[in-house]
């Protein structure tokens, strides 16, 4: 029996499809258009011979052949996804040690992921990798003390670095999910409801204090964090409201029920996540890891997070080199 000849695309699209139950959704995340995706759908199923969805339901159900697919594909799919990733960084086996550091924001999913596959190709090597703060990176990596950094990248070139931007993270409103209130109203300091600082010490808090000063909006200083997982749950207990970024809303997910993320009522600002070297590291290896990295985030964190809140199509985005 012959293979019908079915494109990686189209199974793509019909597994965002099964479990987003949207053909919206679906498109989003791939960045395609819903005509396109449900054109992917409809080629899939006439070439299978069934039926995959039940398009009278809102959202849409699997049919039974439907489940039975989804449940097979899937498995291909992720295997599909580890052979790609781990294909493109195969030039590791030789390497005979790597130390990184990746700020925490990633420790929840990409972290893990990014391990796996190293280990795998560097089965004797000695590998490492460590939480760092994004304001340490570069004295660590001019140190020798880590060969790489995943950090927010600061302003002005570190000489002997290679710095390979990987991801643009703008920052957001992040306030209770039920908050009546105009966002832009939590701008002025008669509001009731307390802003939550990050650490003033923290690159992130800098570049809160930055620009909120550029924008001549000040607000009462009572709350200093240094996690967004603190500030994310006094943000779940209706007793506060933040500038954070999709990151790390999506770092701190256990409180997402009970959070809400709107686009800021004023000049819009982000930071730039890099993957960073220290001086004579191996480029191919730099951009090797930047690849796999990209492919990781976009699937466990940008593709998530824009598909919860739309608007952030465009801005909170992987940048390709």
């Amino acid at each position: 029996m012959s293979l019908p000849r079915v494109s990686l695309q189209a199974l793509d699209a019909f597994e965002r499809v099964a479990l987003a139950g949207s053909m919206q959704v679906a498109a989003r995340e791939m960045g395609l258009s819903i005509s396109v995706v449900s054109h992917h759908i409809a080629r899939l199923e006439e070439q299978l011979g069934v039926v995959l969805l039940d398009r009278t339901t809102r959202p849409f159900n699997l049919t039974r052949e439907g489940t039975q697919a989804l449940e097979h594909l899937s498995k291909g799919l992720l295997h599909l996804r580890r052979a790609t990733s781990e294909t493109v960084i195969s030039g590791l086996t030789g390497t005979r040690s790597l130390t990184i550091g990746i700020v925490e924001d990633f420790e929840s999913s990409v972290t893990p992921a990014l391990a796996l596959i190293l280990a795998r190709q560097m089965p004797h090597a000695a590998l490492s990798i460590s939480t760092i703060l994004s304001h340490d990176a570069a004295e660590l990596l001019r140190r020798g003390e880590i060969d790489l950094a995943v950090s927010s990248s600061v302003e002005g070139a570190v000489a002997g670095v290679t710095a390979a931007p990987i991801l643009r993270d703008p920052f957001v409103m992040a306030v209770p999910k039920e908050m009546a209130t105009d966002p832009a109203d939590l701008l002025s300091r008669e509001n009731g409801l307390p802003f939550l600082r990050f650490n003033p010490k923290h690159l992130i808090g800098k570049q809160i204090e930055a620009h909120l000063a550029r924008s001549r909006i000040e607000l009462a200083n009572r709350y200093s964090f240094d996690s967004v997982q603190s500030i994310m749950a006094v943000i779940a207990g209706n007793e506060g409201w933040s500038l954070i970024t999709p990151l790390g809303y999506m770092r701190a997910r256990r409180f997402a029920e009970s959070v809400r993320l709107d686009p800021l009522p004023l000049a819009a600002f982000a930071r730039t996540i890099a993957l960073t070297s220290r001086a004579g590291f191996d480029e191919q290896i730099v951009q090797a890891i930047a690849a796999v990295l990209r492919q990781i985030i976009q699937r466990e964190v940008v593709g998530p997070a824009s598909a919860q809140f739309p608007w952030l199509d465009g801005s909170f985005v992987v940048i390709e080199p």
